[in-house]
């Protein structure tokens, strides 16, 4: 390929300035007038892949974090780098684009995740995670007592962090019958056994910090 060149000591070495594929021939000779000769075709690529998703979510210090980049544009199978910056401490970024492990510091990393196809076509995205710590408070204190086969209504409510909050129950179980709202907080429905039940409820906020509170509810 035009501005690539072989060294005397089989070094194939340059930096492409065209593209598409070139076929040649590499003949060896060694110090008696013995020869080899092998056929090669190489394909140079163009930049024209695509990179996804557009972000990542933000991670949390000491809690296991998996996300998936796939690429669009070219012949697979794609090969996944990072041709710039740094993850986060505790990830790695596998060469199938899966960026997995368990982050083992806090704050923002960048960092741009390259894909490289079967042909030589390559495309890049650059990447901002942050890594969130335990520092979320949730409240109320305590929850007020539910009546079985009465309407319940109560909301727990996240400070601390940066909105928007992901609520879910992180031990424990609602007592039959009530349910959680990711979006809101808020616990609703009708309790449809007597007892109590103990539980966990965390939330999260975009920038991946955590927080978590106890309760049990007496119905």
């Amino acid at each position: 390929p035009s501005g690539l060149s072989v060294s005397c000591g089989g070094a194939i070495s340059g930096t492409p300035t065209g593209c598409g594929s070139s076929s040649f021939t590499v003949q060896a000779t060694d110090s008696v007038g013995n020869t080899g000769s092998q056929a090669y075709t190489v394909n140079i690529g163009t930049s024209s892949l695509t990179v996804n998703p557009s972000s990542l979510p933000a991670g949390t210090q000491n809690v296991a974090y998996s996300q998936t980049v796939s690429a669009t544009g070219g012949t697979g199978p794609y090969t996944f780098t990072i041709s710039a910056g740094a993850l986060p401490a505790g990830l790695s970024l596998s060469s199938g684009g899966v960026i997995s492990g368990t982050p083992t510091g806090s704050g923002s990393s960048s960092f741009t995740v390259q894909a490289l196809d079967t042909l030589g076509n390559v495309g890049t995205r650059a990447y901002t995670v942050n890594i969130g710590t335990v520092s979320l408070t949730i409240n109320p204190a305590t929850l007020p007592a539910a009546v079985s086969g009465k309407p319940y209504s109560q909301t727990v409510v996240a400070s601390g962090g940066t909105a928007p909050y992901i609520y879910s129950i992180a031990a424990g179980a609602l007592p039959p019958g009530l349910t959680l709202n990711a979006a809101t907080g808020a616990i609703g429905g009708t309790p449809t056994t007597l007892g109590s039940a103990t539980f966990t409820i965390q939330a999260r906020d975009s920038n991946g910090n955590i927080g978590t509170r106890a309760y049990t509810l007496v119905n």
